[in-house]
């Protein structure tokens, strides 16, 4: 018989691409043999599919909690708080601006002067060899000291003198620049100011006293002539204070922005004008805290829908019942009883709670506010109603805020849940990274399995394969008999 295996007698068949040819097995009767190990990956994959949208889920939680964080920290902004609406009879003449501690308030100005800068301004500066017409930028060639003293007309305050080293390769402009940089020798930290603005007019510096009103500038220095500050050839204009009548007071400051008149308030004068009087309002802006409550109570809502959505069993009655990706989940039904509980809460800030200012929950778990009762509290008392959300209790050198408050134990709830930083991890990590290692584990289970079926799979294939062609060989040998033997008998 070793003739059927080994021999290619006349009537053989190849081993290949004969596979069901006489048994009748084909490709898609080995997918059905292996029917159950495919069941065995849907199964599986079925169950990452879950766990995905779960993953999900708890994104999109995270998310509208860091919304609901964002609306929290408006309300811990200092600039949320106190803001003033403002009014003026007439903008091009004044206006007022007030600090969250300035009173509210109206007031009649009549504006007589402004207030102006003293200033020098020195004749047309040469080159050293005597060129005239230079570049700003050009190396003037001098070398040598300028010396500038301001100082009160009356001797109000102490005169300072700055003293400016000049090389032979300084322009104008570095001269300028220098002098504009200077600072006041007084100060032995060295930042602050000289209180000096140099400008170049024509080629001509013109120097400035910052600071408004009646002031002495003097010019000096081995480089005084040389740069155009001659005693036959400088110009001196004489500075001015403010002049102006405040609710029929009269009054005068080196300032045409006085911050120094009313507690808190600032006024910003534009023109004099000895025959106008100006009325300038000022009162408390509740819009911007109105805002930012409501602001909040809409994202809280929003945050506890979409974990009611995402709980939501359905009616387990109907055989089509569809529940929420994280129905029963116990993680989940934690956080949302913590924030029923947090939105209600928070110590009260001299008899300022969050019922006072007219927050409540319905019985479906709505949050709402009452504006009246919102505006009557923050009218009584606005720096409590500041305190009760946030009181910042950082120093100066920290890098994070802190504080306490309503706000501030909110955060402190949804940070539990959402920090993603490294070893404080909040539980949404956690669990998402949970359900990360079951993926992992169940991929791993299906490329075993899918190796399982290419090892079955080659082996049935091979399997029937060699049945096909033994049965192809012995066809094929037992033709070649009875041609034989018929020839035989023929030949009898």
């Amino acid at each position: 018989m070793s003739s059927i295996t080994t021999s290619r007698t006349a009537g053989s068949v190849s081993s290949s691409n004969y596979m069901g040819q006489y048994t009748g097995i084909t490709s898609d009767m080995i997918d059905q043999l292996l029917q159950s190990d495919e069941i065995r990956k849907t199964v599986i994959q079925n169950k990452i599919d879950k766990i995905n949208t779960k993953s999900q889920a708890w994104t999109d939680i995270s998310t509208r909690l860091s919304n609901l964080t964002s609306k929290l920290e408006v309300l811990q902004d200092e600039g949320t708080y106190g803001t003033k609406k403002v009014t003026s009879s007439d903008d091009a003449s004044a206006t007022v601006s007030g600090t969250a501690d300035s009173m509210e308030g109206s007031y009649d100005l009549i504006i007589t002067q402004l207030a102006t800068s003293s200033k020098i301004t020195g004749g047309v500066v040469s080159k050293a060899d005597g060129t005239t017409k230079i570049s700003t930028k050009d190396a003037l060639g001098y070398s040598g000291k300028l010396t500038i003293t301001n100082g009160a007309t009356d001797g109000s305050d102490t005169a300072l003198t700055v003293e400016i080293d000049v090389k032979e390769t300084d322009s104008l402009k570095d001269i300028a620049n220098a002098i504009n940089s200077a600072k006041d020798p007084s100060d032995r930290e060295g930042t602050k100011s000289a209180g000096l603005k140099a400008t170049i007019v024509n080629n001509q510096l013109v120097v400035t006293s910052e600071e408004m009103g009646d002031r002495t500038l003097t010019i000096g220095g081995d480089l005084k002539d040389k740069l155009g500050f001659a005693d036959n050839v400088v110009k001196m204009t004489k500075g001015q204070s403010a002049e102006f009548t405040l609710d029929g007071i009269p009054m005068k400051r080196n300032s045409n922005n006085p911050t120094d008149v009313v507690d808190g308030v600032t006024f910003n004068f534009k023109k004099a004008d000895a025959s106008k009087t100006i009325t300038l309002g000022l009162t408390n802006d509740t819009d911007k805290e109105l805002s930012a409550v409501k602001d909040f109570v809409s994202q809280y809502n929003s945050v506890m829908s979409f974990i009611s959505e995402k709980m939501d069993v359905g009616n387990p009655s109907q055989s089509d019942n569809k529940t929420g990706a994280l129905a029963g989940d116990s993680t989940l039904i934690s956080l949302q009883s913590t924030l029923r509980s947090t939105v209600l809460g928070g110590k009260s800030v001299n008899g300022v709670s969050a019922s006072t200012l007219g927050l409540s929950v319905d019985r479906n778990g709505t949050l709402s506010l009452d504006e009246t009762k919102f505006k009557a509290q923050l009218a009584k008392d606005p720096n409590s109603v500041k305190d009760f959300f946030f009181k910042d209790t950082s120093d100066k050198f920290s890098t994070e805020k802190t504080g306490t408050g309503y706000t501030a134990d909110f955060k402190a709830v949804i940070d539990r849940y959402t920090s993603t930083k490294s070893g404080r991890e909040g539980v949404i990590s956690l669990r998402k990274a949970s359900y990360q290692s079951e993926i992992k584990d169940y991929n791993r289970q299906i490329e075993r399995i899918t190796e399982q079926i290419a090892i079955k799979r080659a082996r049935y294939v091979r399997m029937f394969t060699n049945l096909d062609t033994a049965i192809g060989n012995l066809q094929s040998q037992f033709a070649y008999f009875q041609s034989q033997n018929s020839s035989s008998s023929s030949n009898s």
